[in-house]
């Protein structure tokens, strides 16, 4: 969220308290979240042809939630003959529990005189946990390097020249001209999770924006990447005054002092919980023991959003009159057994992305493969294994709204919420031999009267089962609602849904 994001930054789980059982907004949510009001102050060029005016700035952004000091923003920008250079920093500051949550991240940005990108240098922080990625242009290929606790792996893609940083895609449609009704569609580069997404915008209109007292002259623009929407108030040197969502985040223009002045009371998580709570009308009693649901999911960008498989499949869609879809929705529960019972580890399984070693993941590790091969015994079922290890993760990491951001974190400090049970069983399940990949979706909370942002991973033991080592369910009850899986590009697409998605249940 749990973005990507992260990752897209903001891939989500909110508060759920359940029989003690507690998870929250994941890192990859708050790191989606935080592309949308990561805000760059830059300068106009007077045509396409003139370069940027020579010399540093800088801007403070602060960031608030409903109106509540959130965080804060900087970017510096230095521009020289021989290229730019962007120093960037966001800052957020959480509480859950009494515990500190905050979250920092730090980039710097190296571009040509013309935007192409050179290379950068990410740092991601939370909660004293750190993760590192170096890229740079090599031969049209963008080669990068991530460094987190227990992995360090190099990659590389391919990166054509008009691509954009995600960190600075407001200096490409600047350069372009600001002009109403102008509108335009050009891919980005998503530094934290390391792959290309469209970015679309329109400058809708012209609009007096004030700040300290005087009234400034600002360009309102729209823009969405992988249904993530804001809207920019942009001066016409380019200068950010203000970026919201319609979630209720806001980002605006401030002096240093008082952007970096964040009160005396952290935000609790808690308070974030309205951002994602979907309310389905009326209460599910039991929701753990739920074997078939039915209901309706509306406001949805597009008619084929949601994933369907054997547990849950669509019945209708259909376009409502302010442009959205609905579609009617039966979900149920995993089932007890397998069919077919397949020995581990599991050959000829043709995705071998869910048997992969990732910086979240770190299937390779040591410590990881020496519990997975004490777990799994001399067990050779597959279905079996992974419950086994199941069973292991719920009762060995304290369910405690703590986040984690690789597995290798939650075994080292045996506590988290969903995204560090479901890391950790994936990683133990991949090192067994078993091809495992993450589900993010929804989840009912008595607590809460409604559907909470969850993760949860899925097996594939001759067939795709679903288990919830945060539950300790082998089987998912059928409020576990689908709505991305596999790797970081596919989580993003969870953004359609959060603040958007509305539940209607038909039958519970």
């Amino acid at each position: 969220m749990e973005c990507g994001l992260q990752a897209l930054i903001f891939q989500s789980c909110a508060t759920l308290i359940d029989m003690k059982l507690k998870q929250k907004i994941t890192p990859l949510t708050l790191f989606i979240i935080l592309c949308l009001i990561w805000p760059l102050a830059t300068f106009a060029k007077e045509s396409p042809a003139t370069p940027f005016p020579l010399g540093e700035t800088s801007e403070w952004m602060g960031t608030y939630f409903k109106g509540k000091k959130l965080g804060f923003s900087f970017a510096k920008m230095n521009v020289t003959v021989t290229g730019i250079t962007i120093n960037s920093k966001v800052f957020f500051r959480l509480k859950s529990g009494g515990v500190d949550q905050s979250t920092t991240f730090n980039q710097v940005t190296h571009l040509t005189p013309d935007l192409r990108l050179k290379d950068f240098s990410l740092v991601q922080e939370i909660l004293g946990q750190r993760q590192k990625v170096d890229g740079h242009i090599e031969n049209g290929k963008l080669v990068y390097r991530v460094v987190g606790l227990g992995f360090d792996k190099t990659k590389s893609i391919a990166f054509p020249p008009n691509v954009a940083p995600a960190s600075t895609f407001l200096l490409n449609i600047v350069r372009d001209g600001l002009q109403v009704g102008k509108k335009g569609k050009f891919p980005i580069f998503m530094e934290a999770f390391q792959m290309l997404v469209d970015m679309e915008y329109k400058i809708l209109r012209k609009e007096s924006f004030k700040y300290e007292g005087k009234a400034v002259d600002t360009f309102v623009i729209y823009h969405q990447v992988a249904g993530m929407e804001s809207t920019l108030w942009v001066t016409a040197n380019g200068t950010v005054m203000k970026e919201m969502t319609a979630n209720g985040f806001e980002s605006r223009k401030e002096p240093e002092h008082i952007a970096l002045d964040l009160g005396d009371e952290a935000m609790t998580v808690s308070s974030l919980i309205t951002f994602s709570l979907v309310k389905p009308g009326r209460d599910i009693p039991h929701p753990g023991k739920k074997r078939r649901m039915k209901m309706k999911l509306s406001k949805m960008r597009s008619p084929d959003l949601i994933p369907q498989d054997h547990r849950q499949k669509v019945l209708r869609s259909e376009k409502s009159a302010d442009g959205t879809y609905s579609s009617v929705l039966l979900v149920n529960s995993e089932s007890g057994e397998v069919a077919r019972p397949v020995a581990r580890p599991v050959s000829g399984f043709a995705r071998p992305e869910f048997l992969e070693d990732t910086a979240e993941v770190q299937s390779k590790h040591p410590l990881i493969r020496t519990l997975a091969k004490e777990l799994v015994g001399e067990t050779k079922d597959a279905w079996k294994a992974s419950k086994q290890i199941n069973l292991w993760v719920f009762s060995n990491l304290k369910k405690e709204m703590v986040d984690s951001v690789s597995a290798l974190n939650a075994l080292r400090t045996r506590k988290g919420e969903c995204q560090s049970h479901t890391y950790l069983f994936t990683a133990l399940a991949r090192a067994a031999g078993i091809p495992t990949k993450i589900v993010n979706g929804l989840v009912y909370s008595p607590q809460f009267q409604g559907f909470l942002y969850h993760a949860w991973p899925e097996v594939y033991v001759g067939e795709w089962r679903a288990l919830d080592p945060t539950f300790g369910q082998d089987t998912v009850d059928a409020t576990h609602i689908k709505l991305s899986e596999g790797g970081k590009e596919d989580q993003l697409k969870l953004m359609e849904f959060v603040g958007r998605v509305q539940i209607e249940l038909i039958e519970n």
